[in-house]
């Protein structure tokens, strides 16, 4: 703002004289410019009512102007304060969970645990005890080694450390003991007093290779170990119904979405279906800068079918019976033969494989009365 007048340098007597702060004075073309606030402004008009000065407004500037400015747009400023108002409550809870170090348990599997423990999405950042709920998520799971919970913003970190496999302990004195009944056909003991020879027939739970080995200066105790493969049979019985039912995609195909935001579920669709059909779930989560957000989108997708029911002759439950023992059985079958059976087909064989049948038992000792 700028006084000018007969002689408007009395201006700042008469400010200095009434408590009014002016600053940034100078003197430009016989006027005094300068700044002033809002309430000493109001204070001019009594101070210089008989001086012969008078002011002129250059410019307004400062926060109540700016307001007043867009006075007629008070929704804009409404909305930002309710924005940053509720991204500072939302900076409370937990919105992510993610589960790190992991390999065999899946991250399904942690995380329901830590959710019967308290976290989970949605939870006050507050309610969180990183130690004290590492150490119950740890004894809830024995398949973990070690775990942490680190908390960064509204992102919650579970650091794991699986058990390692634990190797077999070659210090027990063990036997190999048949799993199956069968006749040898290959031997390979690294370890063990071997029992029987190739073409022996072993019934389940005969001593293979025993743990004990006797010398001449006394009774040595080992850790049995080795192969020992022997031709096994096992009867098989498979039942076809002549009435056949077969289920086909008709070709109508339905997608349907809930959109997630935090821990708030929004349908993006009205009704549900009915009748046959196959349902295929999808979940995209969105990402910023390579960072989870908690806002995912849940698609579910609706493959619909109808079931036919055929009557099958005999020829087609045999191929029927046929595919299903090849694509279920490894092995060599032999007696195979078919019988009906009210409205089915039964079919019946013999199942003939080589596999390793050794099964480490450890040995217990005994003291005798």
């Amino acid at each position: 703002m700028e006084f000018f007048g007969t002689y408007p340098e009395k201006v700042l007597n008469l400010a200095a004289k009434n408590g009014i702060t002016i600053w940034s004075a100078r003197y430009i073309k016989q006027k005094i410019r300068c700044k002033i606030t809002v309430r000493d402004f109001l204070k001019l008009p009594n101070i210089l009512r008989k001086s012969g000065i008078r002011v002129h407004i250059i410019e307004k500037t400062g926060f109540p102007f700016f307001i007043k400015k867009y006075d007629k747009r008070l929704g804009i400023f409404t909305g930002l304060i309710v924005f940053f108002l509720a991204l500072y409550v939302m900076s409370l809870f937990v919105w992510i969970i993610e589960v790190e170090g992991n390999k065999t348990v899946s991250d399904s599997e942690i995380i329901a645990v830590c959710n019967e423990l308290g976290i989970r999405q949605g939870v006050l950042k507050s309610g969180v005890k990183p130690k004290a709920q590492a150490q119950e998520l740890l004894l809830k799971m024995d398949s973990l080694a070690w775990g942490s919970l680190n908390l960064e913003g509204c992102k919650l970190t579970v650091n794991v450390t699986e058990v390692a496999e634990r190797e077999e302990d070659n210090s027990v004195a063990t036997n190999l003991k048949a799993a199956a009944d069968g006749t040898i056909t290959h031997i390979d003991v690294k370890s063990g007093n071997c029992l029987v020879k190739v073409g022996d027939v072993v019934a389940k739970g005969d001593i293979l290779v025993s743990g004990i080995i006797e010398k001449e200066n006394g009774t040595d105790f080992v850790h049995s170990s080795g192969v020992i493969e022997a031709e096994t049979k096992t009867e098989i019985e498979l039942k076809q119904n002549y009435k056949h039912r077969v289920t086909m995609p008709t070709g109508k195909v339905k997608q349907k979405r809930v959109l997630e935001l935090f821990t708030l579920k929004i349908p993006l669709y009205l009704g549900g279906e009915k009748g046959e059909y196959e349902a295929q779930n999808e979940v995209w989560q969105l990402k910023l800068f390579g960072q989870k957000l908690p806002i995912k989108i849940y698609t579910k997708r609706f493959i619909f079918t109808k079931t036919k029911t055929h009557n099958l002759t005999y020829e087609n439950a045999v191929k029927l019976l046929e595919k299903r023992l090849e694509e279920d059985y490894d092995g060599t079958v032999t007696n195979q033969n078919f019988t009906e059976m009210g409205d089915s087909l039964v079919l019946r064989a013999i199942l003939t494989e080589k596999k390793d049948i050794a099964l480490s038992e450890k040995m217990i000792f005994g003291i005798g009365k």
